[in-house]
């Protein structure tokens, strides 16, 4: 059985797509600004030409 799963593992395309040794190597992680003051930086974001819903 183990040489079957591992015949299976070997085989499997979404297995060999996902393999850790084709994935780019991981870097340091960069760390988030954290502003002083809760309301230090305010922004909104406008989105237009929406369709309109039912309601």
């Amino acid at each position: 059985m183990k040489r079957q799963i591992s015949e299976f593992v070997y085989a499997c395309l979404v297995y060999q797509k996902s393999k850790i040794e084709h994935q780019k190597p991981s870097g340091l992680l960069q760390p988030l600004f954290v502003r002083e003051w809760k309301w230090d930086s305010i922004a909104m974001d406008f989105m237009g030409g929406l369709p309109k819903t039912m309601k």
